[in-house]
């Protein structure tokens, strides 16, 4: 396959329910293989670790940048084959930990997080393989915990004051510092690398399917909201797409003219 020249567009894409679907990461990987041929750079923003990232990344043969943890954080390549990773938020996992032990506590709420699970319990309860669970629990700056749908007003008014914040995705509710949120990361990457030479801005294309994506999608000059488990209200400005996945993901590129 022929690789055209760098383009001025970076593609920024959430991963699960968007880009990957039950078949794993070798469809998802041949997707992107497709459109970074282009010349498009293709960067996960996702709810994911650095390591289950760079993993991903690794296996599709992809040396660039991501966007991690719900933008908490993001893994900038180095050397070939190496990424470092930044923490964006000043608060650690082990203080956002602390912090929701004590609000559970408080609140009597019965939400337990990755950090409270047994590695087969968390395998039980993702879904993941023994690698991918112990890579989901090296976490930088944010805890998913087991809740649907918005917890008690009285707990998220507590976790602002002490300054945390919550986001809804597809199956969890992640608790990360307040200010970190996916078009933050998208922002903050565009601060230290582009997708080519030149110095204008990239045109922004962004894909999701949850609540955690809302901003990265208005943060875009063009949008797509794929179907995922909690879709995304009628109310964000996106092209709207019948399905997920790697052809749902292709579908949508090309009917936003990112790709022919």
């Amino acid at each position: 396959m022929s690789v055209q020249a760098p383009s001025n567009t970076v593609i920024f894409t959430d991963l699960d329910h968007t880009l990957l679907d039950a078949r794993g990461p070798g469809p998802a990987g041949a997707a992107v293989a497709r459109v970074r041929a282009r010349g498009i750079a293709v960067v996960p923003a996702t709810s994911k670790t650095a390591a289950e990232t760079i993993a991903l990344l690794r296996g599709w043969g992809v040396h660039g940048p991501a966007v991690v943890e719900n933008g908490a954080a993001l893994c900038l390549p180095t050397r070939p084959g190496c990424w470092r990773v930044r923490r964006l938020t000043a608060q650690s996992y082990a203080q956002v930990r602390f912090a929701v032990r004590q609000l559970r506590r408080e609140f009597e709420l019965d939400m337990p997080g990755f950090g409270d699970w047994s590695l087969a319990e968390l395998m039980r309860r993702t879904d993941l393989t023994p690698p991918q669970a112990l890579a989901a629990r090296m976490r930088l700056a944010s805890e998913p915990l087991s809740w649907r749908g918005e917890p008690p007003p009285a707990f998220m008014s507590a976790l602002h004051q002490a300054g945390l914040t919550g986001i809804g995705g597809g199956r969890f509710f992640t608790v990360l510092p307040h200010g970190a949120d996916k078009a933050d990361g998208a922002h903050a990457l565009l601060r230290h690398w582009r997708p080519s030479t030149s110095s204008r801005r990239p045109r922004v294309v962004a894909l999701g399917d949850a609540p955690n994506d809302r901003k990265l999608l208005a943060f875009a000059d063009l949008a797509a909201c794929l179907p995922g488990p909690r879709p995304i209200g009628d109310d964000v400005d996106c092209l709207r797409t019948s399905r997920a996945g790697p052809e749902g993901w292709l579908e949508a590129l090309h009917q936003l003219g990112v790709i022919g």
